[in-house]
């Protein structure tokens, strides 16, 4: 995250999984991106719809803004974050995001007084630029050249070009590649414990669906895939009606879970550095 120097600075950023609160000298705080309600029902999926005109639904059929969900969502990381109201917000927004949806975040930011310190709007900043930032400061990024920025999100990967040697100005518009993406991994972690439970006769996969019983067995798969980032192996507890077990899972069968859909990615990076003569 980046930020001027000056009094009690704090840095947000936004994600479609996780908020993170940043202040100078203290450990991050992470948070998913959802919003509690006063009746506990929890909302998510708000950062991908900020700008748009339809509402969210809530159980009980209230509807709420996107933008004011993630505003709300927002003011408390301020919050969570402790220490005096920020003097100076910088906020890094997903880069691939158009000038309708900054102008819609822009505008929800307005209402709460939090966010907008000393009557000043938050820097919106792209988070690709606020990360090239941080790589140039620690470990080090070429003075020039163009540098490819691959931002692996919950709902999608991210590819931003670069000029190193103009400040990581932007070479062209952020491609957005939806097919490969943390939620995916999930999902196709899933489906294959899922698979190997009804091949062994522990469940019925249409019965199981049916009922609506995978939300926390897909929670254990995320755990897993973070895991399996710094260790070989990861415990999955699958908590199924009849049904109970702890399966193990490789960083070898991930990989191999994930290997079609990350060519997918590689090829997106390679039609973009032809698309702009690279």
């Amino acid at each position: 995250m980046v930020w001027s120097v000056m009094s009690d600075p704090l840095g947000l950023s936004i994600g479609t999984t996780n908020l993170v609160a940043a202040r100078v000298g203290n450990q991050p705080v992470i948070r998913r991106s959802v919003v509690t309600l006063a009746d506990g029902s929890v909302l998510d999926g708000f950062v991908e719809r900020v700008g748009d005109s339809v509402p969210l639904v809530a159980p009980d059929g209230a509807p709420h803004q996107a933008d004011r969900l993630l505003v709300e969502a927002l003011g408390n990381m301020v919050d969570e974050s402790g220490g005096q109201p920020p003097s100076d917000l910088a906020i890094a927004v997903p880069a691939y995001w158009g000038m309708g949806t900054l102008r819609s975040l822009r505008t929800a930011l307005r209402s709460d007084p939090t966010l907008v310190p000393n009557g000043m709007p938050p820097r919106l900043v792209s988070d690709a630029v606020a990360t090239l930032t941080a790589l140039q400061a620690n470990p080090g990024l070429p003075s020039q050249g163009v540098i490819a920025l691959l931002d692996f999100g919950g709902s999608g990967t991210s590819i931003t070009l670069a000029d190193a040697g103009r400040s990581f100005e932007p070479i062209d518009e952020t491609t957005r590649y939806a097919e490969f993406s943390g939620d995916q991994i999930d999902q196709a972690l899933l489906a294959h414990i899922v698979d190997g439970i009804a091949k062994a006769g522990g469940i019925d996969p249409a019965a199981t669906a049916a009922v609506g019983s995978l939300t926390r067995l897909r929670e254990e798969c995320r755990s897993a895939k973070e895991r399996l980032s710094a260790e070989s192996t990861a415990d999955v507890i699958a908590e199924l009606p009849g049904y109970r077990s702890t399966i193990e899972v490789t960083r070898t069968q991930l990989e191999s879970l994930i290997a079609a859909s990350l060519d997918g990615v590689v090829a997106a990076l390679a039609d973009t550095l032809e698309r702009n003569g690279i």
